[in-house]
């Protein structure tokens, strides 16, 4: 593509080039670091060869139970065996991780997150994060963590990478298009540099979205994203826009701002018969109605304890904000929550994602059981909320992404991402919030590794 033919701004959220500056500058100090610094999410090593949980109340997120006494045996990276303790054998010399009394459950998939730096991926490990959607920008600092990664040579999530699109706008973020043939040229840039999906937003024309959509089924390459306003979700999903991040963007584009619970049925219906995943959002909604024109919210953000371990960059990029600068009162969040639960007794696969860590308030990590204990107050039960972010994940990847690998379930084969918890999280979901430990393609860390890369992380880099 010709470096003349779109523009590049900031990224989503900024308002000038001055946050890809950042970017870049951090990237590539990053970079030089490299993993000789010693930083934790830089040490993926190899993964501990053969790894038993012994005696663990399982949580296979296969069905909605627990069985007990159950031993998980992993390999590499794969988990290679389950069942119960007393009829598996845990193979000589494996390292033998206690869980009598404990809980296992798969890692959880945030799919809607905004990475800027390495040290957010230690944040999102330590609260049991494994799997991650990245909604981002034309950069390819993502993917390059995410084939590291998968090599073995940096500990982190799994990534999925997204090549961020917009049409003529104004306010920037990220790449904007002017033509179809620039549209459709850069979805032929994300497939040549490697990327997982694209992310349409907003502004982009119906002949640009048109021009996308015709390339990237051709290419393989899902898109999802926002409603484009100029085409709205029926007709987007209908085209075969596969998924829609945030709630709201049905009520900005085909509901016409309109709280109206009886449009409900009329928007689950043109969501499920082309067989779109929703990405509700909810977190971030309540994120933005929270500081909405409130100045003194954000300093309640940065009084949480969880604020001890967000990273300098963060902490600047909230400061600069502008949530709180705005007029008015945001009533939406209670009409987002029936339009959710809709969507799930409906039939509507559902996706955890957070926004995190672009909306202040959103802190890396932590953000996604915000998501699980919203989802749960609009009416799911806590395995439901769950599903959304193993089971569902695993299988919107498999479906849709090229380079996927099975994940979202405790099964022989699925990529060894697991959760070691002190209670059940079927009937307290509050307590996945502290990990015991936790697993990432077969790398176990323990609570201390976990406190170790909480610190790394508020350092940032």
């Amino acid at each position: 593509m010709k470096r003349n033919s779109v523009r590049h701004s900031g990224g989503p959220g900024t308002q000038d080039g001055e946050g890809s500056r950042l970017l870049l500058l951090a990237v590539a100090i990053a970079l030089l670091i490299g993993p000789a610094a010693g930083r934790l999410w830089c040490q993926a090593k190899a993964a501990d060869s053969v790894v038993a949980f012994v005696g663990v109340n399982l949580i296979s997120m296969v069905t909605n139970d627990v069985q007990a006494k159950q031993t998980v045996i992993v390999r590499g990276n794969l988990i290679a065996a389950v069942g119960p303790s007393d009829r598996v054998s845990v193979p000589q010399g494996a390292r033998r991780v206690d869980g009598s009394g404990k809980y296992l459950m798969p890692g959880l998939a945030d799919f809607h997150v905004h990475l800027a730096q390495r040290a957010d991926l230690a944040a999102y490990l330590a609260s049991g994060v494994t799997t991650l959607a990245n909604m981002g920008s034309p950069g390819r600092s993502i993917i390059a963590w995410r084939d590291s990664i998968r090599a073995g040579q940096m500990l982190g999530p799994d990534l999925y990478a997204g090549y961020y699109v917009n049409g003529p706008t104004r306010q920037g973020g990220g790449m904007t298009v002017e033509t179809t043939d620039q549209a459709r040229a850069a979805v032929v840039e994300a497939d040549t540099a490697g990327f997982d999906f694209i992310k349409v937003y907003n502004s982009l024309t119906a002949e640009q979205y048109g021009a996308i959509l015709e390339e990237a089924k051709a290419r393989h390459l899902p898109v999802l994203g926002h409603a484009v306003r100029a085409i709205g979700l029926e007709k987007g999903f209908a085209a075969g826009q596969v998924a829609v991040v945030h709630a709201e963007e049905y009520m900005y584009a085909d509901l016409n701002r309109r709280l109206d619970t009886t449009l409900i049925p009329m928007a689950v219906a043109f969501t499920k018969g082309p067989g779109a995943y929703v990405v509700p959002n909810l977190s971030a909604f309540e994120a933005i109605t929270r500081q909405w024109g409130k100045p003194a919210q954000l300093d309640s953000f940065f009084a949480k304890p969880e604020a001890r371990y967000l990273s300098p960059y963060w902490r600047t990029r909230w400061q600069g904000a502008d949530y709180v600068r705005r007029t008015g009162t945001l009533t939406a969040l209670p009409f987002l929550m029936h339009l959710t639960l809709g969507l799930q007794r409906g039939g509507v696969p559902l996706l955890l994602g957070t926004d995190s860590p672009t909306i202040p308030g959103l802190f890396p990590g932590v953000s996604i059981h915000e998501d699980i204990r919203l989802l749960i107050e609009a009416g799911l039960t806590p395995y439901e909320a769950l599903v959304a972010g193993t089971r569902t994940p695993g299988e919107f990847s498999r479906r849709f992404f090229r380079r996927a690998e099975a994940f979202g379930t405790i099964a022989p084969g699925q990529r060894a991402d697991l959760i070691l918890l002190e209670g059940n999280p079927l009937e307290n979901p509050a307590t996945a919030r502290v990990p015991l430990g936790v697993m990432a393609r077969g790398h176990w860390l323990d609570a201390g590794r976990l406190a170790a890369l909480r610190e790394e992380a508020g350092r940032g880099s």
